[in-house]
């Protein structure tokens, strides 16, 4: 029987992770794909293209992922993402394309803060494709649902749902990836919350406009419980992490908070619990209760990843050292809070992949995860999930 994964790739400051479900599926979180390590002298940068590259299915010869998810346009987060994934209609991806190895997303999940505040290259690479493949909704045209130009908003649009395109706000679980319902898998949406996309109007503004989800593993899809939960937020700071868990206690989900597997927000910044500079006023140095009630939900012994690059006393955040220490003090072993840059040395970082197995996430150092990834194609008819808290807004 197959596994569920989660593989956490070394970009140092940024957030690349590659989940693959136990059917093959694909959902790549974020990007920062600096330039390829091949020259093997350069091993502290590691070739994320080619793992990708090997971790990811193929149709008709060109590779693809099932889902990309923006949680936010900081170029940490989507950095490469013009030179290495395809843009445009599906159906001209050519053999230049091919040979150049571009990636083609069938379905991208973004905010609307993607339509408003980009200042970088790739992002205004992704805000170009998210209005391609919204202009195919709102004309209604029958190439809007094919693999290549799938689109799905999480949050609000200005004070609305999103109406044309499909979306997911807060308090919806879904189900769906890339047009397949899946039956031991799920994400429950914490954020963006409609009054944070409403004002986020400048650069400053997109790190608490982040996606908050949780992802929750099933072994079999007719077991009762979870094996897994994985909780992770972009760079969302305190503020909004303290409406995710006000919201959470409000509609008695605080199951949703549940984490086996926390990534550490904003690279172990010191902006989860509380405001920064560190050393500007002493209140900031006393962490948010509500920060720290939210470690208190982990499952198990936990783990927390830090996608950072190496933590140290001298650095400016982030990553912060003091956040590393508040970390530290909610785990029951320092071996349990993983810095992606340090594994399994600061010479050589590779990607960490965690296996999902009945007894929770157990860190898989046996193989290289993609050897076992086949060619696939086709996908299941859509099934929609009911919000979690029905027609309220949030």
């Amino acid at each position: 029987m197959a596994n569920h994964y989660i593989k956490f790739y070394p970009v140092e400051n940024g957030d690349t992770t590659l989940i693959t479900l136990s059917d093959q599926t694909t959902i790549l979180i974020d990007c920062k794909l600096r330039a390829s390590a091949e020259d093997e002298k350069d091993k502290e940068k590691y070739d994320v293209k080619r793992d990708l590259l090997e971790s990811i299915k193929k149709r008709d010869n060109n590779p693809f992922i099932d889902v990309f998810i923006l949680t936010h346009p900081d170029q940490d987060h989507c950095l490469g993402f013009s030179k290495n994934f395809y843009c445009g209609d599906p159906s001209k991806y050519k053999k230049e394309n091919r040979d150049n190895e571009e990636i083609i997303v069938d379905e991208l999940w973004a905010t609307s803060i993607l339509f408003d505040v980009v200042t970088n290259d790739d992002a205004k690479a992704l805000k170009k494709e998210a209005e391609r493949r919204r202009k195919l909704w709102d004309q209604d045209s029958s190439e809007k649902d094919k693999p290549g130009n799938r689109i799905c908003m999480i949050g609000y649009n200005g004070d609305e749902k999103f109406e044309n395109v499909e979306a997911y706000v807060p308090g919806n679980t879904i189900i769906e990836i890339n047009n397949k319902v899946q039956t031991n898998f799920e994400f429950f949406v914490h954020s963006p919350f409609k009054k944070t996309l409403i004002t986020a109007t400048s650069e400053k503004d997109k790190n608490y406009s982040s996606i908050v989800l949780q992802a929750r593993f099933k072994i079999n899809a007719n077991d009762d419980d979870f094996a897994t939960f994985f909780l992770f937020g972009g760079d969302a700071d305190h503020y909004s992490w303290k409406e995710v868990l006000d919201k959470s206690k409000a509609h008695n989900n605080e199951d949703k908070l549940k984490w086996d597997i926390f990534l550490s927000p904003h690279h172990c910044s010191w902006t989860y619990f509380n405001d920064v500079p560190y050393d500007e006023k002493e209140e900031n140095k006393t962490p948010k209760k509500s920060s720290l009630d939210i470690l208190d939900y982990k499952v198990g012994k936990g783990k927390i990843v830090a996608s950072s690059k190496v933590i140290s006393k001298h650095d400016k955040n982030p990553p912060h050292w003091e956040a590393k220490q508040q970390y530290l003090k909610k785990l029951d072993s320092s071996d349990n809070f993983i810095e992606l840059a340090k594994c399994p040395s600061e010479d050589e970082p590779k990607p960490v992949i965690f296996k999902i197995t009945p007894q929770g996430p157990v860190k898989d150092d046996s193989k290289k995860q993609g050897s076992s990834v086949a060619s696939a194609g086709g996908s299941l008819g859509a099934v929609k999930s009911k919000g979690e808290y029905g027609s309220e807004t949030v």
